[in-house]
């Protein structure tokens, strides 16, 4: 089986398993969903919620959450699980997409 017919394969299974099935998780962009996903580590989403709520309206974007210094943002995202770990992460990220993406997260694992 060719790598495209696999990847219909799978997404036709999930698609049938999970038909109309959401995320809890708050979030308007790409961007926006992960770095929801990135918060959700040993995190509920009702606090991942929470947090992105106030996170969002101010830093919805890799370069407006990348000018953060590590300190702020380990404070705006404090009653989060492993915030320590999580802001560090959440940096690198937003670094990452602004070098190497143009400030968009890719849409496929080849890029």
């Amino acid at each position: 089986m060719k790598k495209a017919e696999r990847q219909q394969a799978i997404l036709a299974i999930l698609d049938k398993t999970y038909h109309g099935m959401n995320t809890a998780l708050n979030y308007k962009t790409p961007f926006e969903l992960l770095v929801a996903v990135i918060l959700s580590a040993q995190c509920t989403d009702e606090r991942v919620n929470k947090i992105t709520a106030r996170l969002f309206p101010k830093y919805n974007t890799p370069k407006k959450m990348g000018m953060l210094t590590l300190e702020q943002m380990e404070e705006l995202i404090r009653d989060c699980g492993l915030y320590h770990a999580k802001a560090k992460n959440l940096l690198g990220t937003c670094r990452r997409l602004q070098e190497t993406f143009g400030g968009v997260v890719p849409d496929n694992r080849e890029t």
